[in-house]
């Protein structure tokens, strides 16, 4: 007797899907702890500012996860909120621009995945 077992692997628009997930409760959870990690100065306005964003990833890992995965660009648009605010939080005095440079390689490299993702998933219509 055989089994045959399948393995279902994730397609890249859930696996974004779930990242938008980890992230947002990040945000929502540990704003200092993000701050810090992205080069940003922490106070109030950041922190409310990065608490809002974790907000808005845990719509995105709805609308891709429980909606429909073609939902993926919206974390395109999220992208490019992001990249601007951090340009703009890392002219402040005192941010650690040497960890935003950081963040934002690793924001390009996200990017491109869900530029990737989105091309994907109009593909498929």
């Amino acid at each position: 007797m055989t089994t045959s077992t399948i393995t279902r692997i994730p397609d890249l628009a859930t696996s974004l899907g779930v990242a938008s997930a980890i992230l947002g409760l990040s945000e929502l959870l540990a704003p200092r702890g993000v701050a810090r990690l992205a080069g940003v100065v922490d106070g109030d306005g950041s922190r409310r500012a990065i608490q809002l964003l974790g907000a808005r990833e845990c719509g995105h890992a709805a609308a891709i996860l429980l909606v429909s995965r073609q939902l993926v660009w919206t974390r395109v648009v999220g992208d490019v909120l992001d990249v601007g605010l951090l340009v703009k939080a890392l002219t402040s005095p005192g941010a650690n621009r040497r960890r935003g440079a950081a963040a934002m390689g690793f924001l390009s490299l996200i990017g491109a995945a869900d530029a990737w993702a989105t091309r994907r998933q109009l593909r498929q219509g």
